[in-house]
């Protein structure tokens, strides 16, 4: 009797520590599996705002590449509105205004300057005349890349501000869904060991 009694306990103790072992595997894996969730949640994350960080500086390169080719066209502007400039004052004086040299009817040399100082501020005017749309291209352009950058990056911060916003309600949510769910292991253990308990 007493020899079946002990076998009994021992039979009653290896229930229990294999009832032990089951509820540390069965919350380990549950355990687990929530965690890795979270993580997978958080590299999703990362990688969404690394996304956005690349996406702000190829922006960024853009722009500043667009200002560098717009600052080479207005440098090689100027050089050929230097040479222009150099063809023009050799043009002037190669012409026979005020030039000894010609039997015909000359020019006074008053008039002659009169007469240069307008072809310079004609030629001026109508240089001024041509740039006014580039230079109201370029502005626009500016203007447009600048509002672009900043509402990009406007865009970027509110996103990832509405996305902290909503961190610690989706980390309550993650928390109560992992107890949750080990609660229902725990009750559905309880269960089968009640449904399969000898009578």
């Amino acid at each position: 009797m007493a020899q079946k009694k002990n076998e009994t306990v021992l039979s009653a103790v290896e229930t229990i520590n294999q009832a032990v072992e089951e509820s540390v595997a069965v919350g380990s894996f549950v355990n687990t599996f929530w965690d890795q969730f979270e993580l997978s949640r958080e590299r999703a994350e990362q990688l969404r705002e690394n996304g956005e960080d690349a996406y702000i500086n190829a922006l960024k390169e853009v722009i500043k590449f667009n200002k560098q080719f717009r600052k080479s066209v207005s440098n090689l502007y100027q050089q050929s509105k230097t040479t222009n400039k150099e063809m023009v004052s050799e043009l002037m004086q190669q012409l026979p205004f005020g030039n000894e040299d010609v039997k015909d009817e000359v020019l006074p040399i008053p008039e002659t300057e009169e007469l240069k100082k307008q072809f310079v501020e004609v030629s001026g005017q109508l240089e001024n005349l041509a740039l006014t749309p580039i230079k109201s291209i370029f502005h626009v352009v500016e203007q447009m890349e600048d509002n672009i950058e900043k509402s990009a990056e406007s865009s970027v911060a509110y996103g990832r501000e509405r996305r902290n916003a909503w961190l610690q309600v989706r980390k309550e949510y993650v928390k109560f869904a992992k107890d949750s769910h080990l609660n229902l292991v725990d009750r559905s253990k309880s269960s089968f060991k009640e449904f399969i308990k000898p009578q």
